[in-house]
């Protein structure tokens, strides 16, 4: 707020200066007038504190107070805008009242700067002064009389900020039905764009309104069918978890090629997830799409064999094999920030998966575990990638480091997932008891890791 008052004051005083010296005022004055107008308020305070000793002028002090604000000087901007009121008698001074709304403000005293803030309002409305007195009022949990600001300004010129201040406003106020219908109408006549699109999902969630969310982006969809427009109606339907109707849309545009996929997965379908990944391979021979097929295929399984296992690990050693020859060549590349991130961390889930699968059938238990430490170089702290180190050293009957890797995963954890209390209490039963042996203590093959919500993890 600091800013935007005190910008407003700094032509008004240029131009009251030069016309004082046109009527006879010193070349201190002068310099004093320059210094300000050029931000150089430290000069410009000293000439006029120097003016006000000497003569004892109140607009000496008004000048000095600006320069003092402009310099960062709070007190004696405050001090000395004060004082010119003292002097004068003028308590409508609109610059004065400016520095002071600004100093008010800046220390805490909200009460202080409303008052002065509103007394500069009747004299101009302007849309700066508007907005920032709406802003007091909300600061002061004022909210019915900054709603009504909000309102004429927003009315003005649709902007999506001032959107947000009147949403906020009624949502505060607990105008729930008011602040959706508010947002909601905006977003059916100016339209959706950009991030304000995901910002106002959000708030639809807030205000428990997804099934008006829905409505509104169903209809902005159907006016206009385009790929933004239905990915905004794709975002609405997968928070309301109606996949199929997600699929619906997704089928309908060249999306992303992993969104169809990813809905698949939501749903917990991995049939389809397994045919769609194989369809996206077989079109843009992605290797972690291929690894995707094996993944899901597992997945897909109620009872997954031995053999199962082998053919599946098969799958994902050459898929592995071609992400490692992929990354040796993409290194000659350049790749976005986030690209790169984005591969790296599903490469490591496919190396736990497939050291995991190994370890756990007893496939070949030592390359499985080298597979799994390769995934804990990416993720150190994947509590998954852990419980299969440990579950590997175990296999190998290395109690020593299955005790050690178990370790690291927190308690709280271990009690929250079944997966993990039953590793446990193997690891325990027989790395703590040597007397039994672990042949007597394996169990039937453990449950899998869990497959990835997104093809994007």
């Amino acid at each position: 707020m600091r800013g935007a008052l005190f910008r407003m004051a700094s032509c008004v005083m240029l131009c009251s200066a030069m016309l004082w010296a046109h009527s006879g005022e010193d070349a201190a004055m002068l310099r004093g007038a320059d210094s300000l107008y050029h931000r150089d308020f430290a000069s410009s305070f000293d000439e006029f504190i120097v003016l006000f000793d000497e003569t004892h002028e109140p607009y000496y002090a008004r000048l000095a107070a600006q320069a003092a604000m402009g310099k960062g000087d709070l007190e004696a901007a405050q001090r000395l805008a004060e004082l010119y009121i003292k002097l004068s008698g003028d308590r409508d001074d609109s610059v004065v009242n400016k520095i002071l709304a600004d100093s008010y403000a800046k220390q805490g005293q909200i009460t202080k700067a409303l008052q002065v803030l509103e007394r500069v309002y009747k004299q101009e409305p302007t849309p700066e002064i508007t907005e920032v007195l709406a802003n007091m009022y909300m600061l002061n949990q004022q909210a019915a009389k900054a709603q009504g600001l909000y309102a004429a300004l927003y009315a003005e010129n649709r902007n999506t900020e001032l959107l947000k201040k009147l949403f906020m406003c009624l949502a505060f106020q607990q105008k729930h039905q008011e602040a959706l219908a508010t947002l909601s109408g905006h977003l059916l006549e100016v339209g959706c764009e950009g991030a304000f699109c995901e910002e106002s999902l959000r708030f639809y969630e807030d205000l428990q309104g997804l099934d008006m969310a829905k409505n509104v982006f169903e209809e902005i969809y159907k006016t206009n069918p385009t790929i933004p427009n239905a990915t905004n109606f794709m975002r609405v339907l997968i928070v309301l978890k109606d996949y199929q109707e997600a699929q619906g849309v997704a089928k309908a545009f060249p999306f992303d090629k992993g969104l169809l996929l990813d809905l698949y997965v939501m749903q917990g379908d991995f049939v389809k997830a397994q045919k769609e990944a194989t369809h996206i391979y077989t079109q843009s021979g992605n290797p972690r799409f291929l690894a995707l097929e094996a993944i899901y295929s597992f997945n897909a399984l109620s009872q997954p064999t031995r053999a199962d296992a082998q053919a599946i690990a098969k799958k994902l050693d050459k898929a592995i094999t071609l992400l490692q020859k992929e990354a040796l060549e993409s290194k000659k590349k350049p790749t976005s920030q986030d690209s790169f991130q984005r591969d790296v961390f599903q490469d490591a889930f496919f190396y736990n998966f497939y050291g995991y699968l190994l370890i756990d059938y007893e496939l070949n238990i030592k390359r499985g575990v080298e597979y799994v430490k390769k995934a804990l170089v990416i993720e150190p702290y994947a509590i998954a990638y852990i419980d299969s180190l440990a579950w590997g050293y175990y296999k190998l009957g290395d109690c020593e480091n299955a005790l050690k890797a178990f370790a690291q995963i927190p308690k709280d954890q271990v009690e929250r997932e079944e997966e993990l209390r039953a590793h446990q209490y193997q690891i325990l039963g027989v790395c703590q008891n040597p007397a039994k042996s672990a042949k007597e203590s394996l169990p039937s093959p453990a449950p899998k890791n869990p497959t990835p919500k997104s093809t994007k993890e």
